[in-house]
């Protein structure tokens, strides 16, 4: 009733306003009654109230009306200047927000891979639109790549070539979804929040154009890995709970069927059933992933059947000189100098220059360092070296602005100072990781708010320093929360690592159910968080891969007792391939002897193949001469 008194007499259609209000602040269901159920006035005069049991459909009122097409190009512009003033920017400092400059002068291409049954092929970026299945342009596309590889940049670079009328123009919308921000709406949600304040499209509107114009449409959804719960709607999703699926509407309540991805009952268009297949079936969708997530989609032969998958291999040789050079773009000899230091890296040039982020992370230290770290640097090489070395440089080049004097007890009583104020940000990193929780609230940090401060002042951390569109789909309460992140998720894992291996000493309970329970039963996804936890001690490099040796043994001592010699080898060579790979990142020579000893006792071969990754190889050769026998096919 108060609402009503408010608005301008002349609006014909309140109810259908105030529906749409109702279903932009997640209250969907209230919205979907309030449109289809008549409405009574109370005998008293008093508030009206809805007939719970009416069945007629809707009236035509009530009915949303389709956007006309001068609004439909309205959105489309909406979409774009975000993009322009957003997304497709590419931050020259992968650590500081500020640094953000124009697209075109950072970003690089990327070496792409287009799956061919077994096989892989190049994929120039220019022929994406020219992918064929049967004929005609896949409906679902899986872009595969590791941490780091230019997953999100290559969501930007579509934006970018739409935008500017290049690639993809022929879409009259094209919506890029970071799912880290978008885990619980719809599309239609996700889409008004990227409009200006004053376009009067409703939700309701963009869903039923999209639902109605699926060929006009492009989606990508960047980030799979990052949101948790089951993709598909299994027999036993649908009968018993999950955890907490994450790609569908917040509702106030949520059934089984809803937690695995279904749209909403208002007709909202959930980004599960998307996924699926089971919505916009014709309606051309991209999804980016770590390889691990992508399991889930290849493991259903229906759904395998209606995904073409890509790769992004990240740089290749040329590449990576073309990005250096854009690096620096006025001084060619620090930029030549970098390029030959990688190119006689062997372990860089072979494991970190093929992921922009560790490039980035080179130029940057390779900008700000003297000379005696810059021959330190020589030294890298895993990616846990490079990340401790990045984090030990944000400290010292944040400490050195507060105390002037270099190598004074003052300055490393204040880096001892920072160390201790990074413990919580460690602990939280952790905490979100096992929740796959990547964007937090400044209510997260409340109980340390100073190292909150401290670790966004470092680099370790960033915060908003506005209110972004993604929160205005939100409820909010009085106090408006400026989200807190870490700057890539890898950052948040190597903090996780600093955290899990402290509880080493601090809690060995702890620490021991952590890894036993939850860390590597769940290893693909934590993955680099095992890198970064073994790396930080050799004892618990030590126990971690005992560990993961006892549990090998298991499957081996399993599979040679039901006499399948050619299963096991096969089976346990991608199991050894992981612990070659945890134990290369220790540099830890008995952590690799701890490896020979129980491959020795199974007479277990590794086959080195084409197929193994480059840091697999360089795990084999930190570990090869222990290894009983190597053999290269």
């Amino acid at each position: 009733m108060k609402w009503n008194v408010k608005q301008q007499p002349l609006h014909s259609n309140r109810r259908q306003l105030l529906a749409d209000a109702l279903r932009e602040n997640d209250l969907g269901g209230l919205s979907h009654r309030l449109l289809n159920e008549p409405v009574i006035p109370n005998s008293t005069g008093g508030p009206s109230r809805l007939l719970e049991s009416q069945t007629k459909p809707p009236s035509a009122e009530s009915q949303t009306k389709p956007l006309s097409p001068k609004l439909v190009e309205l959105c489309a512009n909406d979409f774009k200047f975000k993009y322009r003033s957003t997304l497709c920017k590419i931050r020259a400092d992968p650590l500081n927000p500020a640094s953000t400059v124009q697209f075109d002068d950072m970003f690089t291409n990327l070496v792409l891979l287009e799956e061919h049954g077994t096989d892989k092929q190049m994929l120039d970026y220019n022929d994406i639109l020219d992918l064929k299945v049967n004929g005609k342009f896949p409906k679902r596309i899986m872009v595969q790549g590791e941490a780091g590889a230019g997953k999100t940049t290559f969501c930007a670079k579509i934006a970018w070539d739409w935008v500017e009328g290049k690639h993809f123009s022929h879409f009259v919308w094209v919506l890029i979804v970071p799912l880290r921000e978008f885990k619980q709406h719809t599309i239609g949600e996700i889409a008004k929040s990227y409009l200006a304040k004053n376009n009067p499209a409703t939700v309701s509107q963009i869903t039923e154009y999209i639902r109605s114009n699926p060929d006009k449409v492009f989606i990508a959804f960047d980030g799979l890995d990052e949101v948790s719960g089951k993709i598909m709607k299994t027999k036993s999703c649908e009968s018993q709970p999950t955890d907490q699926m994450q790609l569908q509407p917040s509702q106030p309540s949520v059934t089984s069927s809803e937690a695995c991805g279904s749209s909403s009952e208002t007709g909202g268009i959930g980004l599960g059933d998307i996924l699926c297949s089971d919505q916009l079936a014709s309606c051309p969708v991209l999804v980016t992933t770590r390889p691990w997530r992508a399991v889930e989609i290849r493991s259903d032969s229906d759904l395998m059947k209606l995904y073409t998958f890509i790769y992004v291999e990240g740089f290749n040789r040329e590449n990576l000189s073309v990005y250096i050079h854009k690096y620096f773009p006025k001084n060619d000899d620090r930029a030549n100098q970098l390029i030959q230091f990688t190119s006689e890296n062997d372990v860089i040039s072979e494991n970190m220059a093929h992921y922009p982020i560790y490039v980035a992370m080179l130029c940057l230290m390779w900008k700000e360092l003297d000379k005696q770290k810059l021959k330190e640097m020589k030294s890298l090489k895993s990616f846990s070296q490079i990340f401790k070395e990045m984090i030990a440089f944000l400290k010292e080049h944040y400490a050195q602005k507060m105390v002037k004097k270099v190598g004074s007890p003052s300055l490393l009583s204040f880096l001892k100072t920072i160390d201790k104020l990074l413990g919580p940000i460690a602990k939280q990193a952790l905490n979100g990781l096992l929740e796959n929780t990547l964007i937090f609230g400044e209510d997260d940090f409340q109980i340390c708010p100073e190292s909150k401060d401290t670790a966004c002042r470092v680099g370790i951390l960033s915060q908003e320093d506005r209110i972004t569109t993604s929160m205005d789909i939100h409820e909010r309460t009085s106090h408006v929360q400026l989200p807190v992140f870490f700057p890539h998720k890898l950052f948040q894992e190597y903090m996780a690592g600093v955290h899990l291996a402290s509880l080493y000493k601090s809690d060995r309970n702890e620490f021991h159910r952590l890894i036993e329970q939850v860390v590597l039963p769940r290893k693909e996804e934590f993955r680099y968080l095992l890198y970064f936890t073994v790396s930080q001690n050799k004892s618990i490099a030590t126990h971690v891969l005992n560990s993961m040796l006892q549990g090998l043994d298991i499957d081996v001592d399993r599979e040679l007792h039901v006499g399948t010699a050619f299963g096991n080898q096969h089976f346990t060579g991608l199991e050894l391939s992981f612990i070659v790979d945890v134990a290369f990142e220790s540099q830890d020579p008995d952590a690799a002897a701890l490896v020979k000893d129980r491959v020795s006792s199974k007479e277990i071969t590794l086959n080195v193949s084409r197929d193994m990754t480059a840091h697999t190889v360089a795990g084999c050769a930190f570990i090869r001469p222990h290894l009983v026998s190597l053999i290269t096919v």
